[in-house]
């Protein structure tokens, strides 16, 4: 996936997966998203999660469906996040939020289709 933040930091434990990350504000998904106040797209979010979910947990090859899907706060360029990849292997799921020490920006479930 193009455009993917820049991952500082990984953390592994309690069957879950912590990914420091900054978005960096040259990222081209802020381009025209909006020209006054650039966020970063939700389904970009959604975007990424899924990436890493399949990058570090094997889950693919692609979204089926989603669930409690929230968006709160905007993510901004230049910011520094946390993504909580919470997966469910044998569900084919994955629960997933991004945050930092204040706030949670966005949280939701993805399940995953089966692997041909």
């Amino acid at each position: 996936m193009k455009g993917l933040p820049k991952l500082l930091a990984r953390r592994d434990a309690d069957g879950r997966t912590e990914l420091d990350l900054e978005v960096q504000p040259d990222n081209a998904w802020f381009a025209g998203h909006f020209p006054q106040f650039a966020i970063l797209p939700g389904v970009v979010q959604i975007g990424w999660a899924a990436h890493f979910t399949r990058e570090l947990h094997g889950l693919g090859p692609g979204v089926s469906g989603m669930e409690q899907v929230k968006f709160k706060r905007p993510i901004l360029p230049g910011m520094r996040i946390m993504l909580t990849l919470k997966p469910d292997a044998g569900a084919r799921r994955v629960r997933y939020e991004y945050q930092d020490a204040e706030s949670s920006y966005s949280s939701g479930v993805l399940q995953f289709g089966e692997t041909p």
